[in-house]
């Protein structure tokens, strides 16, 4: 049975898609998806398409506060989808996760200081500190078998270090998909009561979750004491990652103020219009059971490339992901460099992915999305499995 996952989303018509420009000429050519960049290669919510066209329709392009039904249908989305119980003062709208982010950074840190970051990690978190001038910590995290941990020891020496003012969880994490425990999340909250550090935690992937309990904010987890900060917004579950907005939730009341205090000074406007009709479209009821039949559709193409794996690359280690619909791939298990990774997987095989480098020197690791059509993942293996053949 045909559901709304098996339709390719059609990117005719304009030749501006980032997606697009940056997918190989010889993928265009075969008609190939490419597995690089985290946004749907199927359509969105359609509650939420509906809700934004309607406000397109009777032109609601003024300027929007959180305030009201906005609130209202926030907080019951992470009561409902994340398991939290939010006040409606702990959020503050935002830019976009990178503009908070950079509020995060200018607020906490001062130019010259520096941001930690755990890797493999988003490589955009760098960039916001390199062009704020300050210097980035990376945190490595501990791995095996598909999974990656936190290194207690790595995390508390970096934080203890008077410079470092500042660490930026992804959670769950981008590239791998690990989401981390309530418990964990509380030893972070500690060593950063402990050290004077705040926390950014970018949480736009935590709605695609696969266990059968939510994946816990950190800002819940943290208390109302710590520097805690979380990051939420359509980005992720519903593939809105070019409409710029973000709601961050602070819990701490003194951090919430100064947080807000720097925000205005960045020049924050008010909620993008139509992104404020995609909230209340989304987070709904419809909403909800979209996000549940989309998580289980990405979690049988994650065990299909898992399978093909195992057949076809034996020793290729592939993340045992908790959310996302981001996979990170170790080739180098299976004996292949990263030009190995480049020549078969990508230019013979049409499987484009992020490549591993950009993700802090994995140089025969690669991230692929899996929010594709089943039909096209099937013709990319058949595509892959060809140019694996006399390897």
């Amino acid at each position: 049975m045909n559901t709304p996952f098996d339709q390719r989303i059609d990117r005719s018509g304009g030749h501006f898609w980032l997606k697009e420009l940056f997918t190989p000429e010889r993928n265009r050519q075969e008609g190939l998806v490419s597995y690089a960049g985290a946004e749907f290669e199927f359509p969105t919510c359609p509650a939420l398409c509906r809700s934004v066209a309607d406000a397109a329709a009777r032109s609601m392009f003024g300027f929007n506060l959180p305030h009201g039904e906005y609130l209202k249908r926030v907080s019951w989305w992470m009561k409902t989808v994340r398991g939290c119980d939010m006040e409606p003062d702990w959020l503050v709208t935002t830019h976009g996760t990178i503009f908070a982010l950079a509020t995060a950074i200018r607020m906490a840190t001062e130019p010259g200081e520096n941001i930690m970051i755990l890797t493999p990690g988003y490589n955009r978190y760098e960039q916001a500190a390199t062009r704020l001038g300050r210097g980035t910590v990376k945190v490595p995290l501990s791995d095996g078998n598909g999974r990656y941990f936190m290194d207690w020891a790595a995390l508390e020496a970096a934080m203890s270090q008077a410079d470092n003012r500042l660490l930026v969880l992804c959670h769950p994490n981008n590239p791998t998909g690990h989401a981390y425990t309530r418990e964990e999340l509380q030893r972070v909250a500690e060593l950063s009561v402990r050290h004077g550090v705040t926390v950014f935690s970018d949480e736009i992937f935590a709605d695609v979750a696969f266990g059968s309990e939510p994946i816990t904010p950190y800002v819940e987890a943290a208390g109302a004491d710590a520097q805690a900060i979380s990051c939420t917004s359509l980005g992720k579950a519903f593939s809105l990652t070019g409409v710029n907005h973000a709601n961050v939730l602070i819990r701490n009341a003194e951090l919430r103020e100064r947080y807000i205090t720097q925000r205005n000074a960045d020049h924050y406007g008010s909620i993008d219009p139509l992104h404020a009709a995609a909230v209340m479209g989304a987070y709904t009821e419809e909403g909800r059971a979209w996000l549940g039949q989309m998580c289980s559709y990405v979690q049988e193409n994650t065990a299909r490339l898992r399978a093909f794996l195992g057949e076809r690359l034996p020793g290729a280690v592939m993340t045992q992901p908790d959310g996302t619909f981001v996979v990170w791939v170790d080739f180098e298990p299976a004996g292949m460099t990263g030009a190995d990774v480049q020549r078969l997987i990508v230019e013979e095989g049409c499987f484009t992915g992020d490549p591993g480098g950009d993700y802090y020197g994995r140089e025969a690791c690669m991230r692929f999305s899996l929010a594709v059509p089943r039909a096209e993942l099937e013709r990319s293996l058949a595509y892959l499995a060809h140019a694996l053949e006399d390897r």
